[in-house]
């Protein structure tokens, strides 16, 4: 039986750049792993260095957002150390695989001049799903073109 989903992994060309793009949406960091974890976060729970199987030397930050005590939403941020990642074009939204990671917010205009007041720009003004507005959404990319996407539900 599957009970739910872990964490969605993204793998990042910087991970101190990222670190500080998910720690502005909000993100808080659980866990760190890897060589040079002592720069990102002195306060977090330490994990062994560990190695991706097949993939060299990665290093690693586990994060969680929200305090909802049964529906904590995990990222973990890699960047691959050896082999290095590398940079690739922007997806575009219709391209085959993961579109988006989609964050639910309450008050969507205010996150959205939260964020850019913090320097994020958005690719979209706040739109809505239907004539009605029982949903309202805006996108973004982090550092390295991965789309999020602001949701008010």
């Amino acid at each position: 039986m599957i009970y739910d989903m872990v964490h969605v992994n993204v793998n990042c060309t910087d991970l101190v750049r990222s670190l500080a793009f998910y720690r502005t949406i909000g993100f808080r960091v659980m866990h760190v792993f890897g060589d040079g974890i002592d720069r990102l976060d002195p306060d977090a729970d330490p994990m062994p260095g560990r190695n991706e199987p097949g993939t060299g030397h990665t290093r690693g930050v586990v994060m969680t957002l929200g305090d909802h005590p049964r529906c904590f939403t995990k990222l973990e941020l890699l960047e691959h150390v050896s082999p290095r990642t590398e940079p690739e074009p922007p997806r575009e939204h219709h391209q085959v695989g993961i579109s988006r990671i989609a964050l639910r917010c309450k008050d969507i205009e205010g996150e959205v001049a939260r964020l850019r007041e913090a320097g994020i720009s958005f690719e979209t003004e706040t739109r809505s799903t239907d004539s009605v507005g029982n949903a309202r959404y805006a996108f973004f990319r982090d550092p390295d073109g991965v789309i999020l996407e602001l949701i008010e539900l």
